[in-house]
């Protein structure tokens, strides 16, 4: 068994080569994955009669039903599951209908599931609950008389999130899973980093509309795999969980002590399988037998840091203005939509700033309970390729939002380079603005194991969605990048090999 992490070897061989790019992995076009489980006999509760009847109307003011024993009316369930990932648009082509979400997801093929474990509910009973998307409806996973009681539900969910008293303690948690075959189909052995930026986008809007709505939650990614699987009664050999969120009411917040946001896989790495998605996945498990050892960071240490190799190189302060981009941002996740041409037009440095400091540095206006809530940051940089920016340099710059500043690391245009290793793609090169989110894997599976794959691309997809919905709310153009030409990255921002390209998003003035 090789001592190195399989997060290593599985980044390594799921890497897109110009070569190579068009060999491997062949679609079965006779063979789609559906977008949609189903639970026959199983009964569900309707949500759409509370949702708002159009965009207009104020979310927040909306008349609910009060819940003696708590917060979460189905109003608010209705609300908070339909921003985060509901269909918002529908479009029919060749004789099938098309779902839009409110999260994207890399060729439409939606691999994220979503659950919500309740207890002592007014109007639901205990137990698991699938969101089914389509149907914008609740349905009850375990037939009735089989669910675990309330008490006894939450005592399980807590001891497989290593004793979490921030799990213990709630009435409701939600659960994030991927379907691993609904992007495999597609992408092959690299679909692995799709679901996990595909959850992460979802996750970036259950994060910004839960505190629209009076609740509060926080990241819990250290958990025992199997038993989170065996309360969802998921298949491991088909669907991996991701993240359990434990929610709160925001006047409950100051009770809560949560345990670490992220925590270390195994030190042994299994045997790897004969699939490489499910190897990664089982590479990154913590198992019961090893859960004692699953250290994490210390509470309230995540932060985006500054790489100290670059203190050196010239700094421009980002200009943030008084425009508040959290008002009303729910309005422009139900409004979000992939731009697909862009004009090339530039933004202004003022919009830039404004974007960078709602999508990394949210704290300086929003009280704490209402910060994004992230796995570990600290693993994560970001680099900014400035085509076209009034009053900006072209050229390559290091972000450091801790400092909300740019370095510029390389000057001069490279919009060939960045067009090129975005495998053609015309979003890059016409795109005012490209961000790239890196990370050293050695350094991170260096503290949480082969998990730390997970984390890196859940946060990057995070922070990827607040650039959407955040661009839109600018009213600019925006659109995520999930394949490249990996080493091509390295060599335009001359970063090691150890270091690894997560994600790109493209930000610009959208085409008429």
């Amino acid at each position: 068994m090789s001592n190195q992490p399989f997060a290593e070897i599985y980044h390594r061989q799921t890497k897109y080569h110009p070569a190579t790019i068009g060999q491997g992995h062949q679609i079965d076009w006779n063979n789609p994955p559906e977008q949609f489980k189903e639970y026959p006999g199983a009964r569900r509760i309707e949500l759409r009669p509370y949702l708002p009847t159009n965009e207009s109307e104020d979310w927040g003011a909306m008349q609910r039903l009060q819940d003696p024993d708590g917060p979460f009316s189905l109003p608010q369930l209705s609300k908070l599951l339909f921003a985060t990932n509901g269909v918002t648009a529908m479009a029919v082509g060749g004789g099938q209908r098309m779902f839009y979400r409110a999260a994207p997801s890399a060729g439409a093929l939606y691999p994220t599931d979503l659950y919500l474990a309740i207890r002592g509910h007014a109007d639901l009973a205990d137990g698991v609950y699938y969101y089914h998307v389509r149907e914008h409806a609740l349905i009850e996973v375990y037939p009735e008389g089989l669910a675990p009681e309330g008490n006894e539900l939450f005592r399980r969910l807590a001891a497989a999130c290593m004793e979490d008293p921030g799990v213990a303690g709630a009435q409701v948690a939600l659960i994030a899973t991927a379907v691993f075959w609904r992007s495999s189909w597609r992408y092959g052995e690299r679909a692995y980093r799709r679901c996990l930026l595909d959850t992460g986008h979802v996750l970036g809007n259950f994060d910004i509309v839960a505190p629209k709505l009076d609740l509060c939650t926080f990241a819990v990614g250290g958990f025992v795999d199997s038993e989170i699987a065996e309360l969802l009664a998921t298949p491991e050999d088909k669907e991996g969980v991701l993240a359990v969120f434990p929610i709160y009411a925001i006047g409950d917040y100051s009770d809560v002590q949560p345990g670490p946001s992220a925590r270390a896989s195994s030190d042994v790495e299994p045997t790897p399988k004969d699939d490489a998605i499910l190897s990664i996945h089982d590479a990154g498990a913590i198992r019961r037998e090893t859960a004692a050892a699953a250290t994490g960071a210390p509470v309230g240490s995540d932060d985006f840091l500054l790489n100290p190799k670059y203190t050196f190189a010239s700094g421009t302060k980002l200009r943030p203005t008084e425009t508040d981009v959290n008002d009303r941002i729910e309005l422009a996740i139900l409004r979000r939509r992939s731009t697909r041409v862009l004009s090339g037009e530039p933004m202004t440095f003022e919009e830039l700033s404004d974007l960078l400091a709602f999508a990394y540095r949210a704290d300086l206006k929003l009280p704490p309970e209402q910060q994004p809530r992230y796995f570990d940051t600290t693993l994560l940089e970001t680099f900014v390729v400035v085509n076209n920016v009034d009053g900006l340099e072209p050229g390559v710059y290091y972000f450091a939002p801790s400092f909300m500043e740019l370095l510029n690391i390389r000057r001069g245009s490279v919009k060939r380079e960045i067009f090129h290793l975005s495998l053609g793609q015309e979003l890059a090169r016409d795109a005012s603005v490209v961000v790239v989110h890196t990370g050293d894997l050695a350094a991170a599976t260096k503290k949480y194991g082969s998990r730390a794959y997970r984390y890196l691309h859940l946060d990057a997809g995070h922070i990827g969605q607040r650039l959407n919905v955040g661009a839109i709310r600018l009213e600019l153009g925006v659109s995520g990048i999930g394949g490249f030409f990996d080493d091509e990255v390295n060599a335009l921002l001359n970063i090691p090999e150890q270091e690894l390209c997560v994600y790109i998003t493209c930000l610009g003035k959208p085409a008429q």
